[in-house]
């Protein structure tokens, strides 16, 4: 068989190389029955890109079975896993540049290289030292190893599922500083458009994500039977879950008067961001960068603990919900007595900031 020397890549029995004058990365292998090299191009001369299509074409033909963890390289479970789960998933992006630190760092390791914990503790380092991760965004990135790896396994392509192991997060209060009600009023008083005071009040009166409420539209207000259907038809829950709240009185009239379409909108059109609203009323209001838009979700969770709202319920009011969803919880929003501890909490928030500032 021809020596191998130090290959730039190698999947199995496959490796990049190139002929003499010619930049293009070839797929190559050795043919046993031949007794010889062959090559076949794979028509770029960009070793990433090369790397990709070597890739590619390994998962197309070379599916294995029950294969050993030193058999079968991190690329191609990340490959696989990317192609039938990842490229689909809302967080399709994250998880491509999870994929892509992966395979800058491993190469064409194998699961069994990738899995020796000297090597994970390394591959931490790296992340951290290298490209300034934190500790939760690191093992958010090592999940996608893991679930590619796991996802071979779970398709009986390797033997087996090494562990892979996460890094201490440091502890950190929630995005966006809770505000006083005297703060807030300031923030709200110093919005210069419509759509940025109705934001802070759809915020206030919802404890929404911020995504949820600029998206929020007249549609998935049921003015019937008092509810906000924060996740519009049609839209799939995901971790970050979108609950159906109660309509405080508060938001009862702008919804109603609302025509039908998206509630935050400017110049005839669907707002997509507040970020700058929301920096020019922060300097005007004399609040510092710690303060952003989940400082009402924060705010008003704090308001309902105080205010003597049970856990779980200021919890449901947030979207803090675990897997799953019972027949009892479908219809639970329509219950009279839904949510009513915060919805009244809301209210009475409210009602305090009017004395600080009229809405």
């Amino acid at each position: 068989m021809a020596g191998k020397g130090k290959r730039v890549f190698q999947i199995g029995e496959y490796w990049l190389s190139k002929q003499a004058r010619s930049e293009a990365w070839c797929r190559t292998w050795y043919d046993e029955a031949a007794r010889q090299t062959k090559r076949a191009s794979l028509g770029t001369a960009d070793l990433r890109e090369a790397q990709e299509r070597l890739t590619e074409w390994c998962v197309a033909h070379l599916r294995p079975e029950n294969a050993g963890l030193d058999q079968i390289s991190i690329a191609e479970a990340l490959r696989v896993y990317w192609e039938e789960h990842g490229a689909t998933i809302p967080s399709a992006d994250n998880a491509m540049v999870s994929c892509r630190y992966w395979l800058d760092f491993f190469e064409d390791k194998s699961i069994a290289e990738a899995a020796k914990m000297p090597m994970q503790r390394r591959f931490h380092a790296w992340l951290a030292e290298e490209h300034g991760l934190s500790g939760s965004t690191i093992n958010r990135v090592v999940s996608v190893g893991r679930a590619a790896v796991n996802r071979a396994w779970k398709n009986g392509e390797i033997a087996s599922a090494p562990y892979f192991a996460v890094v201490e997060e440091d502890e950190k209060e929630p995005l966006g500083r809770p505000l006083t009600i005297e703060e807030t009023a300031r923030l709200i008083e110093g919005m210069r458009t419509e759509h940025s005071v109705r934001f802070c009040l759809l915020m206030i009166g919802t404890l929404a994500r911020p995504d949820a409420v600029i998206g929020l539209s007249r549609e998935q207000c049921d003015l019937e039977h008092g509810l906000i259907r924060l996740n519009p038809a049609g839209r799939k829950q995901t971790k970050k879950y979108r609950p159906v709240v109660k309509l405080p009185p508060m938001l009862r009239a702008m919804i109603k008067e609302s025509g039908p379409g998206p509630l935050l909108t400017y110049g005839g059109k669907p707002i997509r961001s507040v970020k700058t609203a929301f920096r020019g009323a922060r300097r005007r209001a004399g609040l510092g960068e710690e303060v952003n838009p989940y400082s009402f979700r924060h705010t008003l969770a704090r308001w309902m603990r105080k205010e003597g709202v049970p856990g779980w319920e200021v919890a449901a009011q947030l979207g803090h919900k675990g897997r799953g969803l019972s027949t009892t919880e479908i219809y639970a929003p329509f219950d009279p007595s839904y949510l009513d501890g915060a919805c009244a909490a809301i209210e009475r928030f409210a009602c305090e900031l009017r004395v600080k500032s009229p809405l």
